[in-house]
């Protein structure tokens, strides 16, 4: 073939899972507009897969095309499903849904199971990996916080290495911090506050449950996306002076104050 106009590569991304617990698409459309008003920015045309491992009702009445345009309707962009029998196949194909196969080389963390079901999963390389959750911890789920009051918090979880691109890490219920750098194209999201001991370069999501008193602390700003309790600022958006200093980001009067530290 002479001059070929494109390239098949294989690569990793971190996606979404929305995990279905009942099939009750007005219930399900209901409680994610009530999470996408406490973190838009991280909901905002961001793709997600669904999980059918945990429906608790009959797979085969599940309507994925009346289940594909409600979330597409919210800005959330469907992607696959996962734990689909066969005999579901034909009408994911008619959805325009991918089948989506188990992956070993994923590392979830639940976040308010008992209200969406939604879980970020990461997909990473096999080496390095990150240091796995405790099992008591990960079957935990976070308590839901009230906006502008801190919840109970974890310890925080600490990361000693970089966050490299594609890489998808978060706190349920506590602090997050990071020794090391944050990469282009990472993202890190916490219940309370971030503090990283390098450059962020990626995307920094603070408060995800809606806390308003959390905050970002890093040594260098160079951020895609900082975020606290659903409120965010772009790259383009971050003051000149404050790019590539050592900072805070908190929220006060419902917006994102950068501080030198």
């Amino acid at each position: 073939m002479d001059n070929p106009c494109f390239e098949l590569k294989g690569s990793l991304f971190t996606l979404s899972v929305l995990q279905l617990f009942e099939n009750n698409l007005s219930l399900l459309k209901e409680q994610l507009q009530q999470r996408i008003q406490m973190a838009p920015g991280f909901f905002n045309h961001t793709p997600f897969v669904v999980d059918l491992n945990e429906l608790s009702d009959d797979t085969s009445a599940l309507d994925f095309a009346a289940l594909k345009e409600l979330l597409l309707s919210l800005s959330i962009i469907p992607v696959g499903v996962k734990g689909a029998d066969k005999s579901l196949h034909s009408k994911l194909e008619a959805a325009g849904l991918a089948i989506m196969a188990e992956t070993k080389t994923s590392h979830q963390n639940t976040t308010d199971s008992n209200q969406t079901g939604i879980k970020p999963v990461v997909e990473t390389e096999p080496e390095p990996e990150l240091e796995s959750e405790p099992e008591a911890e990960k079957k935990e789920a976070p308590q839901k916080a009230e906006v502008q009051q801190s919840p109970a918090r974890r310890p925080a979880k600490v990361v000693k290495q970089t966050i490299r691109s594609g890489q998808q890490i978060y706190a349920p219920g506590g602090d997050l911090v990071v020794i090391g750098s944050v990469s282009t194209g990472a993202e890190i999201l916490a219940d309370g506050n971030i503090h990283i001991y390098g450059t962020l370069r990626g995307r920094a999501l603070a408060g995800v449950l809606g806390d308003q008193s959390a905050a970002i602390f890093c040594h260098c700003l160079q951020a895609e996306l900082s975020s606290v309790a659903g409120i965010y600022l772009l790259s383009d958006d971050l003051p000149e002076d404050k790019i590539g200093a050592s900072v805070q980001i908190y929220l006060d009067n419902e917006k994102l104050h950068v501080e030198t530290i």
